[in-house]
């Protein structure tokens, strides 16, 4: 049986005190680009990472600043996590086509005679001059 645990948190804006569940809270970590990955953080450091979540009061996204044991006590009780790694390159997306010339209304017509032939699928698929097969770019 699992329990869920519940944050009593006041929001900064309407003064409003909530008690909300630990996972509709959203945690993120500050981190010092200055600070080797392998360091452990400083002790003193005043602001370890911040709290994001809905006030009931006034139905805004509420920001707060933690401490690191605030924040390891609320990743602890199940709080969300962001991820802040952007730097990361995204994989290719068909809803993201690569640059090209347009469809023409003279493409949309062989495009739709060749799907009224029985092998359009094949010819679709076999690699031909100049044509990308794949569905994505690069």
């Amino acid at each position: 049986m699992t329990t869920a645990s519940f944050i009593s948190i006041t929001c900064q804006t309407c003064g409003r005190t909530s008690t909300i569940p630990a996972d509709a809270l959203l945690v993120s970590v500050a981190i010092d680009a200055h600070q080797p990955q392998s360091a452990l953080p400083e002790t003193d450091a005043v602001t370890a990472g911040a709290v994001a979540w809905t006030c009931d009061g006034c139905a805004d996204l509420t920001t707060a600043d933690l401490d690191w044991t605030a924040l390891l006590t609320l990743i602890t009780v199940g709080a969300t996590v962001l991820d802040d790694a952007t730097h990361e390159e995204r994989p290719a997306h068909p809803e993201r086509p690569c640059a090209g010339a347009p469809l023409t209304r003279d493409d949309l017509l062989a495009l739709h005679e060749l799907l009224a032939t029985d092998t359009w699928f094949d010819q679709l698929t076999t690699p031909s001059a100049g044509i990308k097969t794949g569905p994505f770019c690069g």
